[in-house]
């Protein structure tokens, strides 16, 4: 069986929150670049196979910071899956976690299916 150490959890916790909300940031950062971008070229009148380019690999890097993203949201999924499995490990309340997920924990303002 696993079992967090307790005073692990307030940490993981924290970190997750901010592994996520740093995730955001890099996302919103990439759009304001992108948008930056946009308005640059076309006020340069770049011609268009330079303006694909750009645009496409702006909006590549946005699609490889959600893959990321999605990485992220596995592992902390993995880490309650790991905590479920054992009935006196300590909760991972507050840790963000999808709704879908199947888990005992109910992120912090969020509903239960249950009460949903």
């Amino acid at each position: 069986m696993y079992q967090f150490d307790t005073a692990s959890i307030p940490v993981l916790q924290e970190d997750s929150k901010a592994a996520i909300a740093a995730a955001d940031d890099a996302l919103l950062t990439n759009s304001v670049l992108l948008t930056t971008i946009l308005q640059t070229a076309k006020t340069a009148d770049l011609p268009i196979n330079i303006t694909q380019d750009l645009y496409g690999n702006m909006i590549e890097g946005s699609v490889k910071l959600l893959e990321g993203r999605e990485q992220l949201r596995k592992s902390i999924r993995m880490m309650h899956s790991i905590a479920r499995h054992h009935p006196e490990s300590p909760k991972m309340v507050g840790c963000p976690l999808p709704p879908m997920a199947e888990s005992p924990v109910v992120p912090t303002k969020r509903k239960s299916r249950e009460t949903a």
